[in-house]
């Protein structure tokens, strides 16, 4: 059986099709982003059956499509006017639709997503439901929508879904796609008959959409070597793919070297070297805007599909948590275990008022802010202001005096080998410092910033000792964070 999510994952890779459809065990975990978005769109589901109130209902069962499809058709007979997962059978080919609302001119069929635009498989995944509820005649179609959040719109005491949502016609788009639905079908079935997987060439389509959980099936070993071509900082996948495929897969074997970037150029020859490239006159412009005390700062935030609080914006970042590290002087040791300012807002307030305040008490007075990649917690703070006007001037005043601690590296004063080809804070910190146990964020239970959001979250449906132990695990990832910010420094001075 053809069902919609394999015919988009057919869209974007024939072998993954393949794999899945014969129930190859995945290489690859799906990610917390992945997780999340499946979690997003279960709650913006429900929310979308407001549109047309009142509606009957197919429940999922699993495993019995024909079931599903009958149900579906003596909903329609006993004169239901509005269907939600609706489902349907046609040469082989199972789909459920989201909405179903009848109207004078005949059904409406909405594909309700959790994203803010419409994506192009967005329009595949409508198509092949238009395709099936048309060739089957069954009813009398009217128009195909797809549904999107409108991220302008800000939650008042209760969701409004016709200001939530952003509801946008495309039969002329369904009726376009028709003759390359149907090919995509009959070459999907041929496929689904193959004795062994298709050859299929590694490529952009591995990685969008969505992240393939086949990956490491097909991408080489290789490529997370230090000099794999792949690892080539900012080289577009499609100049790394077209080096691959001649042959040119590590860095010994790139011919011309001027016609890379200046930082291509360091990373090929700390490689050669065997050492860090450094430009110490770039150093020195770094270090001379530094001014004292130094706050290391970090936020963590979370998004909902669905607002929880008042004002909140669908997928808006929401602050909830920071970490700072205040050195006063040059000279002052810090340690990971010091006291030193941190804050979680409780899960089931609006985090904002409380963080935005506790922000302003805690800040030193003056002396430079530093952040890594210093727009995101910049941008939250914008927000933090939007949402508190009468602490505006003193939140947006503290953005005056960041300082990002990426731009050395960046910028090309500093390169090691060890960064892989990537200047985020996991893979230069333990290349300044290696083999420090403190350092280590493998060794913790939330180790990323997905976690942190994701965990964070969750507190909404934890018992009280699971609620202690998730924030004692988040105060110490974002701890790290800002401790390893001034391990980063120090080493930076100590050069």
């Amino acid at each position: 059986m053809l069902s919609k999510s394999k015919f988009i994952l057919g869209q974007q890779c024939a072998k993954s099709f393949w794999l899945d459809l014969n129930n190859v065990p995945p290489t690859n975990e799906e990610d917390d982003a992945a997780k999340d978005r499946l979690r997003a769109g279960d709650e913006v589901g429900e929310i979308a059956k407001e549109i047309f109130p009142g509606g009957k209902e197919v429940p999922y069962l699993i495993g019995n499509h024909k079931e599903m499809f009958e149900i579906t058709k003596d909903l329609i007979k006993e004169g239901a006017t509005t269907i939600y997962e609706a489902s349907f059978i046609y040469d082989d080919i199972f789909v459920r639709v989201d909405l179903m609302n009848k109207t004078d001119k005949g059904w409406d069929i909405y594909e309700v997503k959790s994203s803010t635009k419409i994506k192009p498989y967005h329009e595949y995944d409508a198509s092949i439901q238009w395709h099936v509820l048309k060739e089957l005649k069954l009813l009398s179609l009217n128009d195909v929508f797809i549904v999107t959040l409108n991220n302008q719109y800000e939650k008042e005491e209760n969701i409004i879904p016709l200001k939530y949502f952003t509801i946008d016609p495309i039969t002329n788009v369904a009726n376009e796609k028709k003759n390359e639905v149907k090919h995509k079908i009959l070459e999907l079935k041929n496929i689904s008959n193959f004795d062994k997987e298709p050859l299929v060439d590694i490529g952009s389509h591995c990685k969008k959409p969505h992240s393939c959980v086949y990956l490491d099936k097909c991408w080489p070993e290789s490529m997370n070597d230090v000099d794999s071509i792949f690892r080539l900082y900012r080289l577009p996948l499609k100049k790394k793919l077209d080096f691959y495929n001649k042959g040119i897969d590590r860095f010994e074997n790139i011919k011309d070297v001027s016609s890379l970037t200046s930082t291509q150029q360091n990373q090929f020859k700390a490689y050669q070297t065997r050492s860090p490239v450094i430009d110490k006159k770039k150093l020195d412009d770094f270090i001379s805007k530094v001014e004292y005390p130094i706050t290391y700062f970090d936020f963590e935030t979370f998004t909902d599909a669905v607002p929880v609080f008042k004002k909140q914006r669908p997928h808006m970042q929401m602050p909830f948590q920071y970490s700072m590290h205040i050195q006063s002087s040059r000279d002052e040791l810090l340690d990971i275990n010091d006291p030193h300012p941190e804050f979680i807002a409780n899960h089931l307030d609006d985090p904002r008022r409380q963080i935005a305040e506790s922000l302003i008490n805690n800040f030193p007075k003056s002396g430079t802010i530093m952040a890594y990649n210093e727009s995101f917690e910049k941008s939250c703070i914008e927000t933090l202001a939007e949402f508190c006007p009468d602490l505006e001037s003193k939140l947006l005043g503290l953005n005056d005096r960041f300082l990002d601690l990426i731009i050395p590296f960046r910028g090309g004063a500093y390169y090691d080998s060890n960064f892989y080809g990537s200047f985020s804070i996991k893979k230069v910190l333990p290349a300044l410092c290696p083999d420090d146990k403190n350092l280590d964020y493998k060794s913790l239970e939330i180790s990323n910033g997905g976690l942190a959001s994701s965990s964070y979250k969750k507190l909404r449906g934890q018992t009280d000792k699971e609620i202690a132990h998730t924030r004692e695990e988040l105060f110490k990832y974002c701890r790290l964070d800002t401790f390893a910010m001034y391990e980063i420094y120090r080493k930076l001075l100590s050069l």
